[in-house]
């Protein structure tokens, strides 16, 4: 079945893929470790969602309007996790990034790198997570929950955990391995501690009005706030750029053509590694496509049972606990945001609340921190020769010059107004990154893809339904929020 590299498949705007064979996936012959070790980049993602929707913007929606607006979340995650397997589909056969594919399509790479790049420093680099982190510190070191008057502490500890994050990322040998090991440890112990605070604090009915909140579409309680229903909507799961930059995680993870591409190695105890700027096809001959096959049940195992279920999961279970704690309507909308659920406990409580808080936001805040350098080097160092040579074919270099400029970007704005502000503008934007890729991804498979490879009919049907829904929730955003049009 020996393949010549001397054969290609068009590319389009960019260069043509050499074709190889596709690397075995030994999916069904690994043991149950084995195969975890080769699952991450689902819990990275989910890690990443809980300490925004799920830790803010949902438990202020839930606390307002009830959890019948968990319903959202069903049709959030769900539709989000058929976009990451399509979009991953592509970086399974060809080995490169999503985005990367995306700059192959007319009007051509610097149109879609920089389209993409200033939605990603909008939605992503912006210190939200960071910023809603510091209210938990300070809540620790003052005893109470953070207020108004607070302020100057909060923002304070925003720099610190901003900046610290940026330290922790050049540590490691590989950066997707470093914060796949974090956000392995945080799901399982925040998820099991939610489970638990759950048990002992929120009634019964609470966990029934959470199972009913999931299925009761359309239920759109009248005098919603409309900024944060789309943000709801945008990182209930992960949302937006964070789910583009799945696709550069399984790259760097070596999943599929991606093992022949290489990946983005840390600063300090990292080694160099040739990053290979385009990608490889494999040949349509029926060994490789059984070898897809094997890496796309992998794919799906990875995506369904972690990033799906732990979607749900993560947002229903910091609802309870919150709905259970807080006075039915009321706002969460200050500087204590991150452990307004410990409003009925004493300071013991206080403490766990802010512990857990700062866990959650924490890990989040360093794989939001890292997806907008990753995408960014990973698109400039397919689209340019000369960076490339600037770098002495080392990308690292690249990687750590933006993650500079990522960590002034987010500085700049620690203290432009409250963390779930922040994030509730992110997340809108991230509506708009879900529905702009759902609708290329379709055009970059049936374009690049060998027909074995390509999705079915249904499959295209839904990244369609991807944008509509998407799509009408940001323009709700547009007109809301810059317009000034009322939506009753």
């Amino acid at each position: 079945m020996a393949q010549t590299s001397q054969q290609t498949y068009p590319g389009g705007k960019g260069e043509a893929f050499p074709i190889t064979d596709m690397p075995e996936s030994r999916w069904g012959k690994m043991t149950i470790k084995q195969t975890f070790m080769m699952m991450g980049p689902a819990v990275i993602a989910l890690g990443g969602s809980i300490g925004g929707g799920e830790w803010l913007v949902g438990p202020a929606l839930f606390v307002k309007y009830g959890l019948a607006l968990l319903w959202i979340t069903t049709v959030s995650t769900t539709l989000q996790t058929i976009l990451n397997l399509e979009m991953t589909r592509y970086t399974l056969v060809t080995g490169e990034p999503i985005t990367i594919g995306f700059m192959r399509l007319a009007p051509g790479k610097t149109f879609w790198g920089v389209l993409f790049t200033v939605a990603g420093f909008i939605e992503r680099a912006m210190p939200g997570w960071a910023l809603a982190c510091a209210t938990a510190i300070a809540a620790m070191q003052l005893g109470r929950i953070p207020g108004l008057q607070d302020k100057p502490v909060v923002i304070f500890w925003g720099y610190f955990v901003f900046i610290g994050l940026g330290v922790l990322l050049a540590v490691g040998g590989k950066i997707e391995k470093t914060l796949e090991i974090v956000h392995w440890f945080m799901c399982a112990t925040i998820i099991g501690g939610l489970i638990l605070l759950d048990a002992f604090l929120a009634p019964a009915t609470l966990w029934g009005d959470a199972l009913k909140g999931y299925v009761s579409f359309g239920q759109i309680p009248p005098g919603v706030d409309i900024l944060l229903l789309g943000a709801l909507v945008g990182y209930s799961a992960y949302g937006g750029f964070g789910n583009n930059c799945l696709t550069n995680w399984y790259r760097d993870k070596g999943y599929g053509m991606a093992a022949k591409i290489g990946y983005i190695p840390s600063a300090i105890g990292g080694k160099e590694v040739h990053v290979s700027p385009s990608g490889q096809m494999p040949g349509p001959g029926p060994e490789n496509v059984e070898r897809f096959k094997g890496w796309w049940k992998l794919l799906n195992f990875d995506q369904w049972a972690i990033f799906w279920v732990g979607g749900l999961l993560g947002m229903a279970l910091p609802g309870i606990l919150y709905v259970s704690q807080v006075t039915p309507g009321s706002t969460l909308a200050s500087w204590g945001i991150a452990v307004a659920a410990a409003q009925r406990f004493g300071l013991l409580g206080l403490y766990m609340i802010a512990a857990m808080g700062f866990w959650i936001l924490f890990s989040s805040a360093m794989s939001n921190l890292d997806l907008v350098p990753r995408q960014c080097t990973d698109m400039l160092w397919y689209a340019s020769p000369q960076v490339r040579k600037w770098a002495k074919n080392d990308i690292r270099r690249v990687y750590y010059f933006l993650l500079i400029a990522v960590l002034v970007w987010g500085t700049i704005y620690v203290n432009i107004t409250l963390p779930l502000i922040i994030l509730a503008i992110s997340a809108n934007v991230a509506n708009f990154t879900m529905a702009l890729s759902s609708l290329l991804t379709v055009v970059v498979n049936r374009k690049f893809l060998p027909k074995e490879y390509r999705p079915s009919i249904w499959r295209e049907v839904i990244m369609v339904i991807n944008t509509v829904f998407f799509g009408f929730f940001f323009t709700l955003f547009i007109l809301t929020q810059f317009l000034g049009i009322k939506v009753n």
